[in-house]
C-alpha cells in the first residue's frame, strides 16, 4: 500500500532514507534560513506523524527490496546482527554471526563425509567386489579372438648384410 504524504514531507523522507540527517534533510527541503534549533524540532515533529511514519517504513521496504545481495552486503548484515546479539548477552548468536562471515570468506569451511562403496568393475551388487582382468573379461566383456593368419610376413631388410 502507498501512503500519500505532501510533496515537501516526501523529499524530506527520501533524504533522511538516504543517510542525511533529519535537521539537515529539512533545512534543505524547507529553506536553509531557518536557525538549526527550528530545523531539528520541525524534522521531529514531522518524523512523528503516523502517515510519515508509515511512509518511512514503506521507502524503507522498498530500498531493502532493491538491495542486491552480495557478499559485502551479506558480510555487513552478519556483522550487525553478531554484534546486536554480542550487546544483547546472547554469545552463542553472536558466534553463529561471526561463523557466517568466516564462510562467506572461505575461512571456515563444512566438510562432508560421504562413504561410497565402489564395486569395480561391475555396479551389480551381485558381483563380487575384486575381480581379476581375465574374469571380468570373460563374464561382462563380448571379446571376439583375432585369429594370427599362418602367413609369416618378414621384416623388410635394410639392404645390408643378412643376418
Amino acid at each position: 500500500m502507498f501512503t500519500h504524504i505532501p510533496v515537501k514531507q516526501e523529499q524530506f523522507l527520501f533524504l533522511v532514507v538516504e543517510g542525511m540527517t533529519a535537521t539537515a534533510a529539512y533545512a534543505k527541503v524547507y529553506g536553509e534560513d531557518k536557525s538549526r534549533a527550528v530545523c531539528e524540532a520541525a524534522a521531529s515533529r514531522v518524523l512523528s506523524s503516523v502517515k510519515v511514519k508509515a511512509r518511512r517504513q514503506e521507502m524503507l521496504a522498498a530500498k531493502a527490496a532493491a538491495t542486491p545481495i552480495t557478499v559485502e552486503y551479506l558480510t555487513r548484515e552478519a556483522l550487525a546482527t553478531a554484534t546486536e546479539a554480542r550487546a544483547l548477552g546472547q554469545g552463542s548468536a553472536a558466534i553463529t554471526g561471526y561463523q557466517l562471515v568466516a564462510k562467506l570468506h572461505g575461512l571456515l569451511i563444512d566438510r562432508q563425509q560421504t562413504d561410497v562403496l565402489i564395486r569395480k568393475p561391475s555396479a551389480s551388487p551381485q558381483s563380487p567386489d575384486d575381480l581379476s582382468a581375465e574374469d571380468w573379461l570373460t563374464e561382462y566383456a563380448s571379446t571376439k579372438l583375432i585369429e594370427n593368419s599362418t602367413e609369416q610376413v618378414e621384416p623388410p631388410s635394410d639392404g645390408g648384410s643378412e643376418p
